[in-house]
């Protein structure tokens, strides 16, 4: 996995198995918006509040931007070189493994350099 995977996911707030779903459906598809109930249907993600609280949060750490009841992703280099890097680790195995790891028990590397230049 690179490096700057577990820096993003820490300092993104990324903290969901939905959350990383949405994102590199996001990244896959650039172009794409909608709100939070066509996001929620088409990702299979549950229930609107849930669907909103995600957007909320992606918001807040500058990976999609709102327009309107539209969400999209931020368009922006930077985000999108970190979402590939995730989707990078999402597709082999033993990375994804990793980043579930990272996620769901919260590892916290005090040592990361974290940084909030990624948005």
């Amino acid at each position: 996995m690179n490096e700057l995977v577990p820096i993003f996911v820490h300092s993104s707030h990324i903290d969901s198995v939905q959350k990383i779903f949405l994102l590199l459906f996001l990244f896959q598809h650039p172009d794409v918006k909608g709100t939070c109930q066509e996001f929620g249907a088409r990702l299979y993600l549950g229930n609107t509040a849930l669907v909103e609280k995600i957007m909320a949060d992606l918001q807040q750490a500058g990976l999609i931007d709102q327009f309107g009841d539209d969400y999209k992703l931020h368009d922006e280099p930077q985000v999108r070189v970190c979402l590939g890097y995730l989707a990078e680790a999402f597709a082999d195995p033993l990375a994804r493994q990793q980043l579930l790891e990272l996620i769901n028990h919260k590892i916290v590397h005090s040592d990361l350099p974290y940084s909030s230049t990624f948005h």
